[in-house]
């Protein structure tokens, strides 16, 4: 009885027992197993990710490509600037140490407590810049108390070195990426990420070429501990491979002339509006100025709330680039594309006359010429070289609106170049239907009469304007202007290169043509033509004046502009293009609110950008270094109503006041054959 009780209460079944052992040594198998794949197959990689855990990383920007100009001048470089940066981590005595920097700095302890209070969810060892591009010698007075100034330090960064008056509107400024461009620009690109803080282009050449500026920022490795705080031994294990250079972007070709575009600069500096040139044979720029200009060190420094307001303030509009964002009437410019629809409609022939006698009576409306007196019975190529309203008066009537329209939209009219360097502006070629469409009213006879010398509901950029007379000078053929010649990255190695783009090629009559520039080229180089302070020795010019009126305000004669209201002053317009039978160089000047005409307030100034062109070309056919004189800001001639300011206004004493050159015969060009 007792046996067979003892060994029902046996707990040693042999095959209990195994499956206990057989249990254990499985799981120790597994752990041993999985600790050797841990710690000698993955060790290496585990080794470097805790090292990672004590690695931040500290972006550094990258130098910003340069820009050239067509003769590969450096338009814009870069340098290294010094930065004020506190450091958190080392920051002691912290009211004191901001009292001594705010002191020696001038700059007001709120601001300085405000940056350090934006970065708090930043890492203590990050640094906080808390003025930017300071000069040497407030470098010397920091590395001279930086005993005293625990945790404040300097640091240099590349940016622009913008020197002299650069032409904001064409380069444009830097500035930090906002969150709603940071979503745009990182959604566009895949081999590049754009993070808070990120510094981009705004505006002009600096935008459009963005992606290829840019650079690719570089960055450095840095050891803390847990508290994340920076840790003195700084070298890491070379696997690593954390730390990287910055690199710098692409550089940028442009087709600007320098050259022409410093004489533009100097020319224009005392005048508000626009200039531009190009080249009529594939639309490259050679001159893009927009004034006033404004000074793009500004933003790099750090734009005041007084900046700002200054540059919102200023009646000129310094931030508006005139050149495709300003939409103006463009005056007796606009006569060449009355007079080729009136030719090409097959309404008037070239010898028609019309009679001027000063004025033009349609129903009850009376309409005046700029020339009180009338000019008499003229044909086109007169009209032309005179300006005579009247005429276009007549003319304009019997094409009508819609095909004034149709071949102002042929050169260019009403809609955008393309351009796309800043914001632009399509402009307005009216017609009937636009009427309607945006006025709700019926098109008048009236109408057609002020369109027919550029005003009324006429709009235009200078681009535009350019463009159109581009287009006429190369015998009908539309290009879309550009900037880009080509880009070349930092071995030397050209990665892109612009093509010419023709919008369109318009179909005109030879001959019609013909009669459009010979008015053109008399406009210049006859005796009377509107134009004579365009021309340039040697060498044939070929262009049209313009005013724009501002305003229903109507000048009488003895009333000078002067006295009239700053907004109700007229625009003074002149495009042009040289040599007049193939020409190489096409030029608009605007020269907005300057009180008087084409012939007086643009021309000259067109005149020496022409004239540095062909010098700079022909050096041997100038024996006189080049005028750089400016042009007066306005003749204080009296003027008459809605007049072009032409020298048939100032008695011959006068002319030769103001300009020797007036009066006395010049040495005349070779006429091309098909303008005789």
């Amino acid at each position: 009885m007792l046996d067979n009780r003892s060994r029902q209460e046996s707990v040693s079944d042999p095959s209990r027992r195994n499956i206990i052992v057989s249990c254990f040594l499985g799981i120790t198998a597994a752990i041993t197993a999985r600790l050797w794949y841990l710690q000698i197959i993955k060790g290496t990689d585990f080794s470097v990710a805790s090292a990672r855990n004590r690695v931040r990383e500290i972006t550094r920007p990258a130098p910003r490509g340069l820009i050239y100009d067509r003769n590969s001048r450096i338009l814009l470089s870069n340098r290294l600037f010094f930065d004020l940066i506190v450091i958190p981590q080392y920051l002691q005595n912290r009211p004191k140490t901001l009292s001594i920097v705010s002191d020696l700095f001038h700059i007001p302890i709120q601001h300085i407590e405000r940056k350090l209070l934006d970065s708090q969810a930043n890492p203590k060892f990050v640094p906080v810049r808390i003025k930017r591009n300071l000069s040497l010698h407030e470098v010397a007075t920091l590395e001279s108390n930086k005993f005293f100034l625990p945790g404040v330090d300097v640091d240099s960064a590349p940016r622009r070195d913008y020197l002299g008056n650069e032409s904001a509107h064409l380069f444009g400024y830097l500035g930090e990426v906002t969150a709603k461009e940071l979503d745009i620009l990182n959604s566009q690109v895949s081999n590049y990420q754009y993070r808070v803080g990120s510094i981009i282009g705004k505006t002009g050449i600096e935008r459009k070429y963005e992606k290829y500026l840019r650079g690719g920022e570089g960055r450095e490795a840095l050891l803390v501990d847990a508290l994340g705080r920076l840790q003195a031994e700084n070298s890491l294990d070379i696997s690593l491979n954390l730390s990287r250079p910055a690199q710098r972007g692409n550089d940028v070709y442009l087709t600007i002339d320098s050259d022409l575009q410093n004489i533009a600069t100097e020319a224009f500096r005392n005048k508000n509006g626009a200039i531009c040139a190009l080249d009529p044979n594939n639309g490259e720029i050679l001159v893009y100025l927009s004034n006033p200009n404004y000074k793009l060190a500004m933003y790099q420094d750090g734009l005041t709330m007084e900046d700002w307001q200054n540059l919102r303030s200023n009646p000129f509009k310094p931030l508006l680039d005139k050149v495709t964002g300003g939409a103006y009437p463009p005056g007796s410019t606009f006569k060449i594309i009355v007079a080729l629809a009136a030719l090409e409609e097959g309404v008037v022939t070239a010898e028609r006359k019309f009679n001027c006698p000063g004025y033009f009576v349609l129903g009850n409306g009376r309409w005046k010429c700029w020339k009180h007196t009338g000019h008499g019975p003229v044909n086109m190529s007169a009209a032309l070289e005179l300006s005579c309203d009247v005429y276009f008066y007549n003319v304009g009537n019997l094409v009508g609106i819609d095909r004034i329209a149709k071949w102002g939209k042929l050169f260019g009219l009403g809609e955008r170049t393309g351009l796309d360097l800043n914001m632009e502006l399509p402009g307005i070629s009216p017609s009937t239907e636009w009427k309607l469409r945006t006025k709700g009213l019926p098109w008048l006879s009236g109408d057609t009469i002020n369109a027919s010398i550029g005003q009324g509901f006429n709009l235009c950029t200078p681009i535009q304007v350019l463009n159109a007379f581009a287009a006429v000078g190369n015998g009908g053929t539309l290009y879309k202007p550009h900037f880009l010649k080509k880009i070349v990255d930092s071995q030397g190695k050209i990665i892109f290169e612009e093509k010419q783009t023709e919008i369109r090629k318009i179909k005109i009559n030879p001959a019609n043509l013909a009669v459009v520039k010979k008015g053109l080229f008399d406009v210049v180089q006859s005796n009377i033509g509107t134009a004579k302070r365009a021309r340039v020795e040697g060498f044939t010019v070929s262009g049209k004046t313009g005013t724009a009126q501002t305003s229903a305000l109507k000048f009488t004669k003895g009333v000078n502009q002067e006295d009239v209201a700053f907004n109700a002053l007229d625009h003074a317009w002149f495009a042009a293009y040289s040599p007049s039978d193939t020409p190489e160089i096409a030029v608009v000047v605007f020269s907005e609110y300057d009180g008087g005409g084409g012939g007086a307030n643009a021309a000259p100034i067109a005149q020496q950008i022409i004239e540095a062109y062909w010098r700079k070309k022909f050096p041997e056919k100038f024996a006189k270094p080049v005028k750089t004189s400016l042009v007066p800001r306005r003749q204080k001639q009296i003027l008459d109503s809605n007049s072009d300011l032409t020298n048939e206004n100032i008695p011959i004493e006068r002319m030769n006041e103001q300009n020797p050159t007036d009066g006395q015969p010049l040495n005349e060009p070779v006429v091309p054959e098909e303008l005789r």
